[in-house]
């Protein structure tokens, strides 16, 4: 199980053929990508959110879309749901890259809110592109040995090829690599389905500089809530101010907001508000081609499995 997690590092690329899956309680979502290393826009061969099929169960359904859409032999990755794991930074050990994750584990231990012996602990790189820092610095993924098992045994029967099972955070992280400011710098505040908890990203270029937790909060009630928004508009100017001083990065003037999507209209108010940064929505026709066609909330539903579908391989550098 030590090696599902993936990492995300200053590397080269190439995109093969490969899908993405995702999942909550409403349905599951699923996005295969076609690309090639050099190719500016990989191409989206199969996008499509489905409604849980009665009482079935997940693996039926996941066989019969995938077979269905000839994907049956296709590398597959799928993206844990946010609550099912921990994710903090934290000063990388002094051992080779291999042995990261290892010793991250009881180095962290006392952090966790489960034992260290059922823990099931990654890590990637913080990029410091001109070591600014005094010493490395990684994210480490934490969660329980059995919230793995628990994917497994819906997706060993499903009979998907699968690759690798990664974060949200770095699924969103590999859609910002696409957008056209991703080379001056992008953030991103995302709000996954019925969550009550969201997450803001900053990333350049396909490396995610930053990302932390932040409260949701009820776009019904305006006046209760103005303390939480307050909040989460000061983690933002926080987060994108730590960026710009810490790794000498320019200022990020666009923050992109995915939220449920009757919702975003009153956030994006709320928060133009008190940030002065120009705030976007992400929009299907930014990823799908002319030909093909999503609705909104399906797009909102499926957007970790595109983040998945658009994973970097890596590539050996001769």
């Amino acid at each position: 199980m030590k090696d599902l997690f993936k990492k995300i590092v200053l590397r080269k690329v190439s995109h093969g053929l490969q899908a993405g899956i995702c999942w909550n309680e409403r349905g599951v979502g699923m996005v295969a990508v076609q690309g090639m290393q050099g190719q500016e826009s990989p191409r989206i061969q199969v996008q499509l959110w489905q409604a849980w099929d009665g009482p079935s169960g997940k693996a039926p359904l996941l066989y019969t879309l995938a077979s269905e859409q000839g994907l049956l032999k296709t590398p597959f990755n799928y993206c844990l749901a946010m609550e099912s794991y921990d994710l903090f930074p934290n000063e990388a050990a002094n051992v080779e890259k291999k042995e990261l994750a290892a010793a991250m584990k009881w180095i962290v231990r006392d952090r966790l809110s489960f034992s260290v012996d059922e823990a099931v602990v990654d890590c990637f790189y913080i990029p410091d592109p001109i070591r600014v820092l005094p010493q490395r610095r990684v994210y480490v993924v934490a969660t329980e040995r059995k919230v793995i098992q628990e994917q497994l045994n819906v997706l060993r029967p499903s009979r998907l090829r699968l690759q690798a099972i990664e974060v949200p955070e770095l699924a969103l992280n590999n859609i910002l690599a696409y957008l056209p400011e991703s080379k001056q710098g992008v953030a991103l505040l995302y709000y996954p389905p019925g969550g009550e908890m969201g997450m803001v990203l900053i990333a350049r270029e396909g490396n995610l500089f930053f990302t932390r937790r932040l409260r949701s909060w009820d776009t019904e009630d305006e006046a209760g809530n103005m303390a939480v928004v307050d909040g989460v508009a000061g983690e933002i100017q926080r987060a994108l101010d730590f960026v710009e001083t810490t790794f000498t990065q320019t200022p990020v003037d666009i923050l992109y907001l995915v939220s449920e999507p009757h919702k975003e209209g009153k956030m994006r108010e709320a928060l133009a508000m008190r940030l002065s940064v120009r705030i976007k929505r992400l929009r299907p026709d930014q990823f799908l081609p002319a030909e093909q066609s999503v609705d909104e909330v399906s797009f909102y539903h499926l957007l970790p499995a595109l983040g998945e579908a658009l994973r970097p391989i890596e590539v050996d550098e001769r």
